[in-house]
């Protein structure tokens, strides 16, 4: 922030060093090594050269560049610079006519006569390199508020797709939830209090989860609620097994990375007559997390939800904010069940 507030007093001193400088050398520095006493007429015309070539640069890159070369319109830009090139030549000749400066100056380092009269080579460098230096910085400013403007516009996008993501998430885990507890109202009154009370807490935890991150703790503690509320709807074929450490070293992370990995086992991995398995394991290595989810796989009755919500989401926000920091493997393992590994370095 401190950096883009003083970035304009930055480049106007920059700007008024870079002139100082070019007087300097116009003024004083060439002049100084001839070791000679030169006319005043040569001063004040080395100072109007100056005040005409700081006109050319900042006319030259803040109206002409912009609506010509930027609009890849270079025909009218070609020929403001021959008319910039005519009119300072044209200007240089009245004024060495009228104060025979060329002769001068030549009587002081002992020339005889001046070469060519007519046309001033000095100020044709000069007018040239001024051209040149102020197109070039034209272009690189509009090149950097380009690139600038796309950057933005890329991470503009990227927040409102994270917040759709996000969005699509927690409906639906709230309404899959809900209709485990009204199944469980049928059966046993006691259980459905238990799990509203624990979904109370769970959804007061995603009512105050807008944040961009969360802790891993908080997570880990939203993921047992969530197999606890599990449990209860579940009959005596499906077995449950987890491997969720007590002690945890926190990192931030965003809310609801791991949750639609356990969900997508529960929906997909559970059969209503068929013994079923679901195994979680969560393991940590200082910021290293490798957390896996293997269910049973019914190839009948069961898909993987490549393309639905929670896994297709899952990926996008890992590609989204945690680029080259993951990888996410899914698919039917050896023994026979559906297994989903992420391996996620976190900051």
């Amino acid at each position: 922030m401190s950096t883009n507030l003083f970035r304009p007093y930055l480049f106007t001193g920059l700007h008024i060093l870079s002139w100082v400088l070019l007087g300097f050398i116009m003024l004083f520095y060439i002049p100084i090594t001839w070791n000679v006493l030169l006319p005043s007429v040569f001063w004040l015309w080395q100072m109007i050269i100056l005040v005409l070539l700081i006109i050319i640069f900042y006319s030259n890159a803040k109206i002409i560049v912009p609506k010509t070369i930027i609009k890849d319109n270079t025909s009218p830009f070609l020929v403001w610079v021959f008319l910039a090139v005519f009119v300072m030549q044209l200007i240089a000749y009245f004024y060495t006519s009228e104060t025979d400066l060329h002769t001068k100056v030549s009587e002081v380092l002992g020339f005889k006569k001046y070469r060519n009269p007519y046309f001033d080579n000095y100020v044709l460098m000069l007018t040239l390199l001024v051209l040149g230096i102020s197109t070039s910085w034209s272009m690189l400013q509009y090149w950097q508020k380009a690139a600038q403007h796309k950057q933005k516009l890329e991470q503009d996008k990227t927040v409102a797709e994270l917040a759709m993501l996000k969005a699509q998430i927690n409906p639906h885990f709230f309404f899959n939830s809900l209709n485990s507890i009204y199944s469980l109202t049928y059966t046993d009154v006691e259980d459905s209090r238990n799990a509203l009370h624990t979904l109370s807490r769970m959804m007061r935890y995603l009512l105050y989860s807008t944040e961009e991150t969360t802790t891993l703790l908080k997570e880990a503690e939203f993921m047992r609620d969530f197999i606890a509320l599990m449990k209860l709807r579940t009959n005596s074929k499906l077995t449950i097994t987890t491997d969720i450490p007590e002690k945890i070293h926190d990192y931030p992370i965003v809310p609801m990375l791991l949750l639609p990995l356990v969900e997508n086992a529960f929906k997909h991995g559970i059969h209503a007559t068929d013994k079923s398995e679901i195994h979680i394991s969560f393991k940590q290595n200082g910021n290293n997390l490798e957390f896996e989810v293997e269910n049973t796989y019914f190839e009948k009755t069961s898909t993987t939800d490549e393309g639905g919500i929670g896994l297709t989401n899952t990926k996008r926000r890992l590609h989204l904010i945690y680029p080259h920091k993951h990888t996410l493997t899914s698919g039917i393992a050896k023994n026979g069940k559906y297994k989903v590994k992420l391996q996620i370095t976190l900051e």
